[in-house]
């Protein structure tokens, strides 16, 4: 019996499941519906206090409303949300929020200042929570929140940090959908066995965002509607959006030129050339703040303990093949760990494709003679819309070429993520994408094994690096920072156990039936200002 693509076999399913919505979903036309093709294998929980992926973190941006957040497409200065004012100490370590009078969730709840408590409380103490480090760099955990986080009054939160903390990086987080404020009310009905109503929240919301899930069916869609008690602005035109899940991006074109999808997010260069050229659609493009790397386990592998060894890998890869061959004009050269657009950037190239200083530094480590290692990487596309089996594909090569040996194993993103977190993996290849614009977010996932997240799960443990990136985290943007920065970029690139292998371009096509279409990468495409014709 043949068996369809997972792509096609979506579209199916997607076909029947879209044409009959039930609940929530009745009664929304074509013209209220955005269709956003992409692939969201990588949604584990749609919980924002524990969401961490793309897909997730994209619906929680819809469902839930911060203390700030960022005007689409202008990420330098945070803007009054739920707050709507806020004041700072001298030495920047208490803040207070004065929050809007009246705003009310989904449920018709009041928004209040305990709703805010009662969400820091949760990130810290949800058990296995990967987004809580973002939280708890701040000096903020579960045994001190309920006095580092304080609420005076209905309509006004206190935020003692406990310790110096970068002012930039702290107001950025709180517009992260970590930060999102969750319906206590709601969510304590929902609390079974003291999981802090994790299980129902997440295929559940309770936010007061403009929009609230519909529903959620693994490995084929989210769907969210409209939420009508939305009172922080004007009700969005669009009523209803899906995400199904597509992996494979020639689906993905197949959908956008059909009319089946609004949006298509992981084309290739080539199929958006076809794009540029089709009178129904256009593109829209904007510098990632993120990039694609290569890890290395440093304890799973003997010989990547070796720092020669985990520069051979770097000396290994061809960069520009991978760059000017697959890309096709949707990456550009990056080494460091911060990308370029954000404070800290380092443009030094480190590494060229150098297949003979490779062996050279191999057999200086002992392993001349080769060694074999797995590799995981996800059956979706990579960043910059390739396909992940390619990109693994060219890195197997080009490993194999100075005598390393690499098994692919390609798993769903949510299979991946489970056996890296769980320090298992020998290799991965991966995305990584800003969660908040400062360089902090990439510096200490990629350098500071004590935050539990990249480099932690690759098992580096780099105490001199934790201490260069903790000083930067405390700092404004001067050039003591950047000279910091610079010593970090250099350490990683040398010692780290990351191969960054470019940067992406995000290139998103588009139907023109989207009308004021604005896009940025961290807070996605503003649905507040879609219209659909």
């Amino acid at each position: 019996m043949r068996r369809l693509p997972i792509g096609v076999l979506a579209c199916i399913l997607l076909a029947s499941w879209a044409a009959a919505p039930g609940g929530l979903a009745a009664g929304y036309g074509p013209q209220q519906t955005v269709v956003i093709a992409l692939d969201i294998t990588d949604a584990v929980t749609l919980d924002p206090n524990l969401a961490y992926e793309l897909s997730a973190t994209m619906a929680d941006h819809q469902m839930y409303s911060n203390l700030v957040t960022f005007a689409r497409g202008n990420l330098t200065q945070p803007r009054p949300e739920v707050a709507q004012s806020w004041d700072v100490s001298k030495d920047g370590r208490i803040y207070t929020f004065h929050l809007k009078r009246g705003i009310v969730f989904s449920s018709g709840n009041s928004l209040t200042a305990d709703d805010v408590v009662y969400t820091f409380q949760r990130v810290v103490s949800l058990p296995k929570d990967p987004a809580a480090w973002l939280i708890t760099q701040m000096g903020i955990d579960d045994k001190n929140v309920s006095s580092a986080v304080t609420a005076p009054d209905p309509s006004t939160v206190v935020v003692a940090l406990p310790k110096p903390f970068s002012p930039g990086a702290f107001l950025s987080i709180m517009a992260n959908p970590v930060a999102g404020i969750v319906d206590s009310a709601t969510v304590k009905a929902h609390v079974v066995n003291n999981d802090w109503g994790n299980g129902w929240l997440t295929d559940h919301s309770a936010g007061s965002g403009p929009f609230q899930l519909a529903r959620w069916e693994r490995q084929v869609a989210i769907e969210l509607v409209e939420n009508p008690r939305y009172n922080l602005g004007p009700a969005p035109q669009v009523k209803r959006i899906i995400f199904p899940n597509i992996l494979e991006n020639t689906v993905q074109r197949e959908m956008l030129g059909r009319g089946d999808a609004d949006v298509a997010w992981n084309l290739s260069a080539a199929q958006l050339a076809a794009v540029r050229s089709d009178p129904r659609l256009y593109v829209v493009q904007t510098p990632d703040l993120a990039m694609e790397y290569l890890g290395m386990d440093v304890k799973n592998v003997p010989a990547f303990a070796k720092a020669e060894v985990r520069r051979a890998v770097k000396y290994a890869i061809d960069y520009d093949g991978i760059i000017n061959d697959l890309l096709n004009g949707n990456g550009t050269p990056l080494q460091g760990v911060i990308p370029k657009g954000l404070f800290g950037y380092e443009p030094t190239l480190w590494f060229k494709h150098d297949p003979a200083k490779a062996k050279s530094l191999l057999a200086e480590a002992g392993v001349g003679a080769g060694f074999t290692a797995e590799l995981l990487t996800s059956t979706g596309p990579a960043a910059g819309g390739i396909s992940s089996g390619d990109l693994a594909a060219k890195v197997k090569n080009d490993l194999g070429a100075v005598g390393i040996t690499i098994n692919v194993r390609q798993v769903a993103t949510s299979e991946l993520l489970k056996t890296y977190r769980g320090q298992q993996s020998q290799m991965v290849m991966l995305s990584w994408f800003v969660d908040y614009p400062d360089p902090d977010d990439f510096a200490k996932p990629f350098g500071d094994y004590t935050q539990k997240s990249l480099a932690w799960r690759l098992q580096y443990y780099n105490d001199p690096l934790v201490k260069l990136v903790g000083q930067a985290a405390e700092m404004q943007n001067t050039p003591e920072r950047g000279a910091i920065y610079t010593k970090v970029n250099e350490t990683m690139a040398q010692d780290g156990p990351f191969a960054i292998l470019y940067q992406p371009v995000l290139s998103l096509a588009v139907s023109k039936r989207l009308q004021n279409f604005l896009f940025d990468p961290v807070n996605f495409i503003d649905f507040l200002s879609l219209t659909k014709h």
